[in-house]
């Protein structure tokens, strides 16, 4: 997959378009589908024409128009999984999961690792929708299944990389976790490092240039503000951890070097619930609340989503 332009700010969801149209080249068997949502989602796959039989259909297609069906998108996709010709994902906002829940449980239970979910607008930062569609609970809703890989990349070359893994995977399903709002790019590393530390669900973004004093993990929208932080810190260590799941299956060496036990003094951020993120940090910058009505970066700002608060978190431990 070519890699994405390195100097342009654009939100996992515009990155996770581009990331599909070449997933859709190398995958020949990859279809996907939208709960009427493809062009928020932007998870149409170009030229793959549509599947159906009227209009401009042909059972020859490879988007999926599911309308506003979010439980029947998730039992067609495990149907077709269960069927096993077809890789098969479909989109929707994340907030609302919560409408075919029932059909990931039986995708994790049943090892369905041709199933993929695309979640869109990912946090408080949807803004002016407000907190019916602003998601604080729901990735971490996900992450309880076990057995679902939850991806929320941070900037273009972690959303291949996450894409990457939602194909490759081979026992279970992946949720894929996009922002609305712009993402700056980790240009400290290259394209192959992001992509694979993205496979190993977490990695070192910025590698401190001091002794270690503080390890700054982010997921996401916060890493660009954990690596703004880990900037002015010689002797901060930041570390992207788009997927607990796949850290979690690396082997006791890998994860030793990227989050050392003797190394407690610790501070996650992520723009959703804190509970998880207490097994990597002794302390966590979150958002334990529902959101409000208001541009997404007023809202990001006031409930402490910003580079600001965190620096400010970090001197106080």
């Amino acid at each position: 997959i070519p890699s994405m332009e390195a100097d342009v700010a654009e939100a996992s969801r515009v990155s996770g378009n581009k990331a599909i149209q070449e997933i859709a080249k190398l995958v020949p068997n990859y279809i996907s589908g939208s709960a009427d949502l493809h062009g928020s989602c932007r998870n149409y796959i170009n030229d793959g024409g549509n599947v159906g039989a009227d209009f401009d259909k042909s059972f020859a297609g490879k988007n999926m128009y599911f309308g506003i069906r979010e439980h029947a998108m998730g039992s067609i996709l495990n149907g077709i999984a269960y069927h096993g010709i077809f890789k098969a994902s479909g989109s929707t906002f994340a907030v609302f999961v919560d409408y075919f829940r029932p059909t990931i449980r039986v995708a994790a239970l049943a090892e369905l690792n041709r199933v993929s979910w695309i979640l869109t607008h990912d946090s408080i930062g949807v803004g002016e929708d407000g907190p019916t569609h602003q998601p604080v609970e729901t990735v971490s809703g996900i992450r309880v299944f076990p057995n679902v890989d939850v991806y929320r990349p941070g900037d273009a070359e972690e959303t291949v990389g996450a894409f990457i893994s939602s194909v490759t995977r081979k026992d279970g399903p992946t949720a894929l976790i996009f922002s609305r709002q712009n993402l700056d790019q980790n240009n400290l590393l290259s394209v192959k490092e992001r992509r694979e530390g993205t496979l190993k669900g977490a990695y070192i973004a910025k590698k401190e240039t001091a002794d270690l004093e503080v390890i700054i993990i982010a997921t996401g929208s916060e890493v660009q503000h954990a690596l703004a932080v880990g900037a002015d810190m010689a002797g901060a260590r930041v570390v992207s951890m788009p997927c607990m799941e796949a850290y979690e299956r690396q082997s006791d060496d890998y994860k030793e070097s990227v989050l050392p036990a003797a190394h407690t003094k610790r501070i996650a951020m992520e723009a959703g619930v804190s509970g998880l993120w207490y097994k990597y940090a002794s302390k966590v910058v979150g958002v334990d609340r529902f959101g409000f009505s208001a541009p997404g970066d007023i809202v990001m700002r006031e409930l402490g989503m910003s580079a600001e608060n965190l620096k400010s978190e970090v001197e106080s431990m």
